[in-house]
């Protein structure tokens, strides 16, 4: 099935990708196919790929809901443990711009100063992202091309 949406991605979003991928590369030069195929790395980088399709194909999914200061804004958790994608979409034009993506130094964990809700909610308050695709900051990143 085709996204329905338009997909984009932040820069931030695609450093933290481009770095997956580099990784995977790497460990693919190193490690014997069964070995590599079962590495945690590996099977991250494949969920995040299958997530976005999914989150391409229906982005208003309830499951995606945020609250409070990031209600404009929606995430990704299943099948990632504790890795968040966050992401905004627009219906006119159809568009998903994904945002950000947490590292192994900022899991998820309530309460925490490195738990990727506060991260992102740092950058946020720093204009570092917004959710409205109008935005000029917005545009530079639906214009670009994907890694």
């Amino acid at each position: 099935m085709a996204p329905k949406y338009l997909v984009r991605y932040h820069e931030f979003y695609r450093r933290r990708i481009l770095e997956l991928k580099s990784r995977v590369r790497e460990l693919k030069e190193r490690l014997p196919a069964e070995e590599f195929s079962r590495h945690e790395t590996v099977k991250l980088a494949v969920r995040i790929r299958a997530a976005e399709q999914e989150i391409a194909g229906d982005p208003k999914h309830p499951e995606y809901l945020l609250h409070a200061e990031l209600r404009k804004f929606r995430r990704y958790k299943r099948g990632l443990g504790r890795y968040r994608i966050i992401f905004c979409f627009s219906e006119h034009p159809p568009i998903v711009i994904f945002l950000y993506l947490n590292t192994a130094d900022t899991l998820r964990k309530a309460g925490s100063r490195q738990d990727p809700y506060e991260r992102f909610k740092g950058k946020l308050r720093r204009g570092e992202f917004s959710h409205d695709p109008g935005d000029p900051k917005t545009q530079k990143w639906i214009a670009a091309k994907d890694a």
